[in-house]
């Protein structure tokens, strides 16, 4: 594979919304068809050849089920918003912890318990 024929699979790759299995046979097959022994075509041939690759993008989500678009389209929602509440959760937890060892440096570094020494002297 030359690196036009990269950049152009990498092109098509980078505009799925959601690239599930699907997709990832969709994007084999057009691997397969873009590199069926034809290793010397520049971006602009693969582009007249097969249509750029908003358009090979746009073709696949018009073959494809409306309904089970927007159920992958919810799906990836809800992981992004679980993704971010779990962030926020650590990050609240982490910063509780950090405050909770910062109050218990100043009270180690505030407090007088120093080193005491006791000696008991017995007076006959």
């Amino acid at each position: 594979m030359n690196k036009d024929i990269k950049r152009y699979f990498k092109e098509c790759q980078y505009l799925f919304a959601y690239c599930g299995k699907k997709e990832r046979k969709y994007l084999n097959k057009l691997k397969d068809n873009i590199d069926d022994g034809s290793h010397e075509l520049n971006y602009d041939e693969i582009v007249e050849r097969l249509g750029s690759p908003q358009e090979v993008i746009m073709n696949y989500y018009n073959q494809e089920d409306i309904y089970e678009l927007i159920k992958k389209a919810k799906f990836v929602r809800t992981l992004r918003t679980i993704f971010i509440l779990f962030l926020i959760i650590c990050t609240l937890f982490f910063s509780f912890r950090a405050y909770i060892y910062q109050k218990t440096y100043e009270e180690v570094k505030d407090s007088n318990n120093s080193y005491f020494e006791e000696s008991i002297e017995i007076i006959e």
